[in-house]
């Protein structure tokens, strides 16, 4: 046992005391915070100024209602544009100021208020717009048809008052999900996610080139002859876990610091508990016993090469598996339910990101959350038993990579051991 936690200790100190690990996780670091902080960078550089007069909209009036339409959308202070009522000719006069730069866009009121047609001209890459300035011409003539209906307070009150809605579960003690909490479970979902795909390939990665590398360098037999190879192997598995745990942990800091600088009220409603926990917790589960999954086979095809330049050949085939598992993710985002989702939620390799998938956007009953999760468990202990045996014989092994015959000639040198 002494052996496996000196070997922990050596590949997590080899490895967070590495100069391109120190660079990478600053990096990253860096990364999150400029990302967490991404608007207001643009903002800083940027030729919009804070203190910028908004943009300028030239109103022509052709409507038959007797409100000035055009005065009441100058006079409108809500909005972020500034209407201004045009005078000096037609909707052709108007365009043509604005192409001269005297107004930014040009907008044309026809009819009445009950029946108003609106044309909006402006530049092609102002789509929001559009949007907007539709929205303040709608509350304008709210306003004119309620004035001309000659309705009081208590009946516009009556007309704007919002309906009382509640949505209840048909089965009792069941959560309802709403609008908002589909939203948050959604991105967290989508995050989490790629985290997990990150996470499982990159640290499947350093496994398979760390044991390579060992053993293109002859290292590998001085430590054959002093540690139990299977010893070793989940020695590496365990001292690269904690690296990555490491590693995620600053990203985590990396992104409060992020928010604390930006001043989004994003951290606060992590910290005052709006965020659902328990995914984040079932997250962190998924991360551990996939990359013992992806981890432990991993390690077996680090051992089967015989140069680090062999690593990115012999990992391709776990690479696709997990690149599978992320797309089926990102494109059940929105079916979480649907059946193809669910029975590819059984196989161990697309567990973590499919289950999690499905606790996250959907409901899974408990005792399928159970069964689930005890395939993965017994799959990550039967696939790192197989590759114990297989890594057992391959640390010795060296020649021309071949899977299939590689494995078989792994296990016989494996069972000579014994």
């Amino acid at each position: 046992m002494s052996n496996f936690w000196i070997t922990v200790r050596h590949t997590v100190s080899q490895r967070i005391q590495s100069k391109a690990f120190l660079w990478s996780t600053v990096i990253m670091m860096l990364l999150v915070i400029g990302m967490v902080n991404a608007n207001n960078i643009m903002s800083a550089f940027s030729n919009d100024e804070s203190g910028e007069s908004p943009s300028t909209i030239a109103v022509v009036d052709n409507t038959n209602s007797d409100d000035a339409m055009a005065e009441m959308l100058e006079a409108y202070e809500e909005g972020t544009y500034d209407y201004q009522h045009y005078t000096d000719g037609n909707r052709e006069d108007a365009l043509e100021a604005a192409r001269n730069e005297a107004y930014d866009f040009v907008l044309t009121l026809n009819g009445d208020a009950a029946n108003l047609e609106v044309e909006f001209f402006g530049g092609g890459s102002d789509h929001m717009a559009g949007q907007e300035v539709n929205q303040d011409v709608q509350r304008i003539k709210k306003s004119v048809v309620t004035n001309q209906l000659d309705l009081n307070e208590e009946e516009l009150a009556m007309i704007n008052a919002p309906v009382s809605f509640t949505a209840e579960s048909l089965i009792e003690g069941e959560e309802v999900r709403t609008e908002e909490t589909d939203r948050q479970a959604y991105w967290m979902v989508y995050g989490l996610v790629f985290v997990i795909y990150l996470i499982v390939i990159t640290l499947g990665s350093i496994i398979a080139t760390e044991v390579a590398t060992e053993k293109s360098s002859r290292v590998m037999e001085i430590i054959v002859s002093s540690v139990n190879p299977i010893v070793q192997m989940f020695g590496k598995l365990v001292g690269i876990g904690i690296v990555g745990l490491i590693n995620l942990a600053s990203l985590v800091i990396a992104g409060i610091i992020g928010f604390m600088i930006s001043g989004d009220d994003m951290l606060q409603s992590i910290l005052s508990g709006v965020t659902d926990v328990s995914l984040l917790l079932y997250a962190f589960f998924f991360i551990v016993l996939g990359y013992f999954v992806y981890g432990g086979i991993a390690a077996m095809l680090g051992a089967l090469v015989s140069r680090a330049e062999e690593v990115n050949q012999a990992i391709q085939p776990l690479v696709f598996l997990a690149m599978i598992a992320f797309f089926i993710a990102i494109f059940g985002l929105n079916t979480p339910d649907s059946t193809f989702i669910q029975i590819l939620s059984y196989i161990p390799f697309f567990t973590p990101q499919l289950l999690f998938l499905r606790i996250g956007m959907g409901t899974v009953p408990i005792w399928e959350v159970i069964l689930i999760i005890g395939i993965l468990i017994l799959s990550a202990v039967l696939i790192n038993i197989l590759a114990a045996r297989i890594y057992k014989g391959g640390v010795l092994m060296y020649g021309k990579f071949s899977f299939k015959n590689g494995i078989k000639q792994a296990l016989t040198m494996s069972e000579k051991e014994n």
